[in-house]
This record gives structure tokens, sequence and C-alpha cells, in this order.
């Protein structure tokens, strides 16, 4: 009975297991993702022999030690929904990624190459975590402070994205961020100002971005936390072998884990509530790497680079350190719909 709820409420998973199984025997067969990647697959893939079985289970480990902080971001996320929905909300989502790890591989060459991308992923992060320990105008200036540099940056190495005929400034698209964190810090104090006589109790807890669609809101989150998370685990993957199917599977088995994982992060968070301001430190910690491995590559500056094994024990060492630490349990309320 117990095995066939199980597989009643991870079907998502069991299926995608299925599915990618499925392509990659066929690509045994027909090796037609050589035409879609320029990583080694089909008949000529490793993970057909022990060794290459091996590397996906020392990618699968990698993947976990490095997503310690993703695993409990996205019990974050999802924590202030009903059960039943937090179970949706981590399975869809994982789901989801999986089939991402699979397109992110597909071009993974090229995108670990655009710095950009890994900059405004760094940004927010950072924007996270500042939206966590900060209030709205400090939130703001350190917004600012972070697009400014980023722009700064590649408006001096002149990078632009377009077609042949049609390139546009990479460092616009920073400006045009920082607009935006402009007028979400005018609103969410015209906000404040019209509920300032208002009193809450504890800690208000938002049910979603979109409060018609929780689950929906919260699956989308899910997502994109875990493509940005996977910036280090992919480019640390990338660099250990060039094998597609090694890469998908280690990556697969490491998100799964991390799927179940943070299950157990939601009730690890109400019995721990500081752990929630380790993830976010955690979260900090990250994008300042991304961010400064992305402005030293732009720069074609070589200072020194952080191995992701020494991000990874920093981010052991926070989470420890958060257990020492003595909070009150917050009194957390739900956010009623307007």
């Amino acid at each position: 009975m117990k095995a066939t709820e199980f597989l009643r409420k991870e079907w998502p998973l069991f299926f995608s297991l299925l599915f990618f199984a499925g392509l990659m025997l066929l690509d045994y067969e027909k090796g037609f993702m050589a035409n879609w990647t320029s990583l080694t697959s089909g008949p000529q893939s490793t993970l057909f022999v022990s060794a290459g079985f091996l590397t996906v289970i020392t990618l699968a480990f990698l993947e976990g030690i490095l997503g310690i902080d993703n695993a409990t971001v996205l019990a974050i996320q999802v924590r202030h929904l009903k059960p039943e929905d937090t179970l949706k909300a981590l399975t869809w989502g994982v789901w989801g990624a999986h089939l991402f790890r699979f397109i992110f591989l597909l071009a993974a060459g090229f995108i670990l190459e655009q710095k950009w991308i890994m900059a405004i992923g760094a940004f927010y992060l950072v924007n996270l975590a500042a939206d966590f320990f900060l209030n709205n105008f400090f939130q703001l200036l350190a917004d600012l402070s972070v697009l400014i540099a980023l722009a700064v940056v590649f408006y001096i190495s002149q990078e632009t994205v377009g077609t042949a005929t049609v390139r546009v400034p990479v460092w616009i698209a920073f400006l045009l961020i920082g607009v935006f964190a402009i007028y979400r810090y005018l609103r969410e104090r015209r906000r404040s100002l019209l509920h300032k006589n208002q009193t809450e109790e504890g800690i208000t807890v938002a049910r979603s971005h979109s409060k018609r669609f929780p689950l929906l809101s919260a699956i989308i989150a899910v997502e994109w936390t875990d493509i940005l998370f996977s910036f280090d685990s992919i480019g640390a993957g990338v660099a250990m072998t060039r094998d597609f199917w090694v890469l998908f599977w280690g990556a697969f088995f490491g998100v799964t884990c991390l799927r179940l994982f943070a299950k157990s992060f939601v009730k690890l968070l109400d019995r721990f509530p500081q752990l929630e301001g380790a993830a976010m430190l955690a979260v900090l910690v990250v994008g300042v790497k991304m961010g400064f491995e992305a402005i030293q590559d732009t720069l074609k500056l070589h200072f020194f680079h952080i191995e992701n094994w020494q991000t990874s024990l920093l981010v052991l060492a926070i989470f420890i350190g958060a257990f020492f630490v003595k909070t009150k349990t917050p009194h957390i309320t739900e956010e009623k719909p307007e």
C-alpha cells in the first residue's frame, strides 16, 4: 500500500525517469543527439562503461553538496502552501528542473560563455538575499550598487547581443533592471504608506506572488530558483566530463535527491527558523561568487578563482553555525487575499 501511495504521489518523477531513459536508449541506437549538442553522446557515451557510472555517482554527490542552499531556498518558496500543494509544487517544479537540465546541457557551451547571463543570475540571488535582510530603501541601494557596477563592467567590455545586423549593448539591460528596481521600491513605499496604520503580529508570509494561482506561482519560483543555482553545478560538471548523458544523469539524480531533501527542510524550517536566515546568507554567497566570476571573465582579469568546493564548505559552515544560533520561533500568518 505504501509503495502504491508513493508511486501515486511521485509519478512525475518516475515518468521523467522513463522518458529520458527511453530517449537515451534511442540516441544510443540512432545517435541523433550529435546534431543538437557539441558534447559526446550516442554510442560514444562513456555512460555504458563502468567509468561512466562512477562519474554519474560523483556528479550526483557534487550536485547534492552544491545544492544544500538550493534545498533550503526551495523549502522557503513552498512552506506557505498547504501540505498537499507543497508536495505538488516540489514534484512538478523538480520535474521541470529535469527538463531544464536537459535543455541547458544541449547549449551548455554557449550559455556558460555568456557571462552577462551569469551576471543577471548573480544579481537576482543578491537581490533575493537583500530582500530578506534589508528594508525597502536599503535594498534599493544594494540593488542599484550591484546593477551600476555590472553596467560599468559590461560598458567597458563593450559586449553586445543580437543578430549579425542588430547588436544591442549588454550594459543597457542592467540599467533597465535598475529602472524596474526603482519602480518596485516606489510601489512598495506607496503600499506601506497606505497600510501604515494597520498592525500585524509576527511575520507575514505571502501565499504567493499570484494570489489567484498560488500553486502555479510556487512552481515557477521553484523552477527559477533551480535554474539560477544550476550554473555552479553544471559548470563544475562540464569541467569534469564532456559526456552529455553522464552529465544529465548526474544532475538528474542529484536534483531528485534535492527534491526529497527540500521536503524534509519544510519541517526542519518550522523547528529551526534561523535556517531561513542561513539559507539567504548562503544565497548571498553564491550570488557574490557568480557575480565575481562574471566580472573577472568579462574584463579578462584573474585575481583569484573561487573553487566550487570552497563555496560548498562555506555554505556548509553557515548551515552548521545556524543550529547554534538561538532565536525565537516566529509567529507565521498567511497573507489573506485582498
